[in-house]
């Protein structure tokens, strides 16, 4: 499951960003995550009454006042049992999850943006009678996903030093 802190990752582009420009990354995004089966929300300060997806939260909606990194660290605290990939830049709201939760992982922004990049990239979504000649093609993604996660372990192992 990836945990988008939406802004913070919009903002990792190094571009002023508006709110148009973050929710169309959050839904490009979604699309080629979703297309190869992995979790995800995104995360939005504020609240709108316009539908939206229902991988997209905006922190308004649950509690008025409510920031986005506030509602992540609820969704933390109720989710302990599921591994979770943080994605900000955050560092009060990464060591605040972080603290909560025994599996939780913190992707900086541009690394997940690349990990993406490479998904949307490694080719066509396959289903139902071409799924069982992608066995080889399904190896090597998941392979490169445990490669990624145990990059971020080693990450945070030098960190803790």
């Amino acid at each position: 499951m990836f945990l988008v802190d939406a802004y913070n990752l919009a903002y990792s582009t190094g571009k002023a960003v508006s709110f148009a420009e973050a929710y169309r990354m959050a839904l490009e995004i979604a699309n080629v995550l979703l297309r190869k089966n992995y979790r995800v929300i995104f995360v939005f300060d504020g609240r709108t009454d316009t539908p939206h997806p229902s991988y997209v939260k905006f922190s308004g909606e649950k509690r008025h006042g409510m920031t986005a990194d506030e509602w992540i660290v609820e969704y933390v605290k109720r989710h302990t049992g599921d591994t979770i990939k943080l994605v900000t830049r955050d560092r009060s709201l990464a060591d605040r999850a972080k603290h909560l939760h025994p599996n939780l992982y913190v992707l900086d922004p541009r690394d997940f943006l690349s990990f993406v990049e490479r998904l949307s990239v490694s080719g066509k979504v396959y289903s139902g009678k071409e799924a069982v000649d992608t066995y080889d093609i399904q190896t090597t993604m998941l392979d490169e996903m445990e490669e990624f996660l145990s990059s971020l372990k080693r990450k945070k192992r030098r960190k803790r030093r």
